[in-house]
């Protein structure tokens, strides 16, 4: 009396090879991903990094489908979705930016004392500063990241006298309250 039950079919190494390959692909893309949340990339950077995520969890969908239908390879299956969708958790909680932030707000804390403009592009911390500038009182670190150049961080000594918030009377600049005495600012120059 044989009681096995069902033959798995064993799985075959071109798969176990096809979809190594494509998790340390996702596992890359993700990685450069993570950088640029934090360290505010620039908009086509994000926008080409999401899309060649996106396609290569395409592709990882459908063969981790025929992974699990037809030979029962959950691991090599789920991998690559599972890295893809910790990413997509992380970066809905800002966990990518708060961490950029917090490796970065003590090195443009120094920089802001002196609040000199090095003349030239140039890496604070994770981020890409444009132009430093004392203005209304504080110091402006403006960033790569916008489209223009026009955004930034500021930082006012003085948490007694912070900045108008809100949108500025007249060509001017609108702060937003960011962390302490740091302010997020648009400068619509």
């Amino acid at each position: 009396m044989n009681s096995a039950g069902p033959v798995r079919k064993r799985t075959p190494r071109w798969f176990v090879l096809w979809m190594g390959l494509l998790t340390a692909c996702v596992a890359v893309c993700c990685a450069a991903l993570f950088w640029q949340l934090a360290a505010q990339g620039t908009f086509p950077t994000l926008v080409v990094l999401w899309v060649v995520l996106g396609v290569l969890g395409g592709i990882a969908t459908l063969f981790g489908l025929l992974g699990l239908l037809r030979y029962r390879a959950y691991f090599y299956s789920l991998a690559s979705p599972v890295l893809i969708a910790v990413l997509v958790g992380l970066t809905l909680y800002g966990v990518p930016q708060s961490t950029g932030w917090k490796l970065t707000r003590a090195i443009l804390e120094d920089q802001a004392a002196d609040c000199v403009n090095p003349g030239h592009r140039t890496r604070l911390g994770l981020y890409t500063i444009t132009f430093i500038t004392p203005r209304d009182g504080g110091c402006l670190f403006y960033t790569q990241a916008g489209e223009s150049n026009s955004e930034g961080f500021a930082y006012f000594r003085d948490p007694a006298t912070p900045p108008h918030l809100g949108p500025p009377a007249i060509d001017g600049i609108e702060y937003a309250a960011f962390d302490r005495q740091w302010y997020r600012f648009v400068d619509d120059h």
